[in-house]
């Protein structure tokens, strides 16, 4: 057929390619067309920069640390280049702890260089004006000529700090050609009270700044922190993050400002973790939003097949078949290959089509010689979490959403916690294990405890410096309980001879959520459309397997092991979709939870105040519960059983429903 004149033919292969360039030529036109999450929130998240780094101090500061090891009062840091290389040479690997944080985690896709002033700059606190920020570099300007050079010979005028052109808005791409706006600049400061009083704190700000700095007409990014810790890179690791990955509603991996999909504040690691981390590590949703990947790897999300040791796509849904020769994976150190699984978990949407979706993850991690990894605490094996929601990697909805949307799961289990706060501890003990809604050890856990006024406010959250299991402290050599169990320990990982199912603690079900208010005091109301609120069971079942000699991990992935082959307490609003077998003298214990899941409307529960609903099963249409030879199952506190139709309960020799 023939094809009108002036009429463009463009393959599909090469449409990306087309809107591309279309971002990069015109770039105030279709904004959120370019609107990717690989192309990095402000800064790019591939390609190399070079950060122009100062070291700071205020003199007379009322803040005044005095001893800080590393860096002593009136002089450079005694490793200025601690934090970044300022070149990479073909071949070599990076040794400035962020450069090669980010070079790791981009498996050499993002190099972050950076070099620093040569002289301290000093000034006295009686003359600062707003953080001092300004200040530094009107002094920089002041002692310099008509260029400045940097520590390791680099150039402002000549364009070495300039790599990138400023973006046309947050996810679109940066073209790798200067444009005169350096592309960093970062202050660290040994001791500013003006901006925190804390021993670490700043910013990194994804704003053009203006300023005439010799030959350059400005910064694409500006930062400024306090780092009393000369070797302490965690608010650098955590703000610098921001740039790629977005603004406060993508802080996880432990608390942080913004609207919470969570009361607690879920723990864990990511790029964005906060201090109530377990490890300072990415994880694999943060590769995957960057578009960090091998160069060999066909699929963002991938593991090794058993059989072949060939990559298969690890992006799994339940149910469908696996698209290969098994239903088992190999997974290869997380770090290194980047090897994960990730599942969407079922039924989350059956209620509604609002609410927000839900993914179990797992890694590997060998903590290898050479990798920044967790920490010696934490053992070798798998780690799991949950997603919720941000799942858009481009167009408008590319930074949506709300923070601490990732919920560790430790091989620990979840349990009704309960809390002496006078000893600082938790008390854990088997008869109250509560695999669906109970705490684990990587919880900050939402209680009402200041006011004790029914409500449970954002920061009313409970730190434990340990915890008791049966009465009894755990073996803290074994454990690796030297820290807070909050800050990962032995009990994290999973390891072979390990099972996540429904009838074991943890399972593979959805988590609650609860919309949290950004604000530590705002009242707390009602759940949002947007969260879940009940625990839909499933038939998903990963085993852990065996550890290979080379740190790799086989597990195995089954849809329907919808059996309880030993006893189990659940709590919550539950709904059977399919059929559940209960295995001889097996039983089911519908219990009321103590674990908070509301912060509002508690309950009286043998003379507490509990933020727990009471619990509930119920067979949607279509399930079956089917008992046993003399199992049993015990609806117990105020709990509930109730059948819609097209349910079915099929009932074995001996065995019995008991309604407490």
């Amino acid at each position: 057929m023939m094809k009108p004149s002036g009429v463009m033919t463009v393959h599909l292969r090469s449409l990306k390619t087309v809107l591309l360039l279309i971002c990069l030529v015109f770039p105030g036109l279709w904004t959120a067309r370019c609107q990717e999450s690989r192309h990095g929130y402000w800064l790019p998240a591939k390609g190399t920069m070079r950060i122009f780094l100062v070291f700071a101090e205020v003199l007379n500061d009322p803040d005044e640390p005095g001893f800080i090891e590393g860096w002593e009062p009136g002089k450079l840091p005694r490793s200025p280049g601690y934090f970044f290389d300022h070149d990479l040479k073909r071949g070599d690997q990076p040794e400035g702890i962020l450069t090669r944080y980010y070079y790791q985690a981009s498996f050499g896709t993002f190099l972050v260089l950076a070099d620093y002033y040569p002289d301290l700059i000093s000034i006295d606190f009686k003359e600062m004006t707003n953080r001092g920020f300004t200040q530094v570099l009107d002094t920089i300007m002041r002692r310099t000529g008509r260029d400045i050079i940097t520590a390791n010979g680099y150039s402002v005028n000549a364009g070495d700090f300039d790599f990138f052109s400023m973006a046309s808005g947050h996810g679109t791409p940066k073209a790798s050609k200067p444009d005169s706006l350096m592309d960093m600049v970062m202050v660290i400061w040994r001791v500013n009270s003006k901006i925190t009083t804390s021993s670490s704190g700043g910013y990194c700000m994804p704003y053009l700044m203006r300023y005439p700095f010799k030959s350059m007409k400005g910064f694409m990014a500006y930062s400024y922190f306090v780092n009393e810790g000369a070797s302490n890179y965690v608010i650098l690791r955590h703000e610098f993050s921001h740039l790629l990955l977005g603004g406060n509603n993508f802080h996880t991996g432990g608390s942080g400002a913004g609207t919470k999909t969570f009361m607690s504040s879920a723990g864990g690691y990511a790029m964005l973790s906060s201090w109530d981390r377990s490890s300072q590590v990415y994880n694999a949703f943060d590769r995957r939003r960057l578009g960090w990947r091998p160069p060999e790897n066909q699929y963002q999300i991938s593991a090794r097949d058993p059989a072949t040791g060939t990559e298969i796509e690890a992006d799994l849904i339940y149910k469908q078949p696996f698209n290969h020769s098994s239903n088992e994976f190999i997974l290869r150190d997380f770090v290194s290959t980047g090897d994960a699984v990730r599942i969407e978990l079922p039924y989350v949407q059956v209620p509604s089509g609002t609410v927000n979706k839900q993914w179990l993850w797992l890694e590997n991690h060998q903590n290898l010689p050479g990798n920044l990894d967790h920490g010696n605490a934490q053992r070798k094996g798998i780690y799991a979490f949950v997603q919720v929601d941000k799942e858009p990697l481009s167009g408008s909805g590319t930074y949506g959403g709300n923070c601490n949307y990732t919920w560790p799961l430790s091989a620990m289990g979840n349990y009704d916690m309960i809390i002496d706060e006078n000893e600082e501890l938790y008390h854990v003990n088997d008869e109250l294990e509560n695999p669906l809604t109970g705490y684990n050890n990587l919880i900050l856990g939402a209680w009402d405890l200041k006011d004790r006024d029914g409500n449970i406010y954002r920061d009313e959250l409970f730190l434990a410096k340990n915890m008791k299991v049966n009465g009894a402290f755990l073996d803290s050599s074994v454990y690796g309980l030297d820290t807070y169990p909050l800050f990962g320990t032995a009990l994290d990982a999973f390891l072979p001879g390990d099972r996540m199912a429904i009838d074991q603690n943890p399972a593979a079900v959805p988590l609650l959520t609860y919309r949290t208010p950004s604000s530590g005091r705002a009242r707390p109301g009602a759940p949002a459309p947007i969260d879940n609120r009940i625990i839909h069971l499933n038939g998903i079942a990963i085993d852990i397997i065996e550890q290979l000699d080379d740190g790799s991990i086989r597990i195995r992935i089954s849809w329907n092991e919808n059996r309880l082959q030993s006893s189990v307490r659940w709590c919550g609003n539950i709904h059977l979709h399919e059929r559940l077998e209960i295995n001889k003298k097996v039983t089911l214990l519908v219990d009321q939870g103590l674990t908070p899941q509301k912060p509002v409307d508690p309950m009286e529960f043998k003379g507490q105040q509990i933020f727990a609903d009471a619990s509930s099963l119920v067979l949607q249409p279509g399930s079956s519960l089917v008992l046993g030879k003399r199992s049993t199952v015990v609806i117990d506190n105020g709990s509930t059983l109730t059948l819609l139709g097209g349910s079915v309960i099929e009932i074995g020799p001996r065995a019995s429903i008991i309604i407490g």
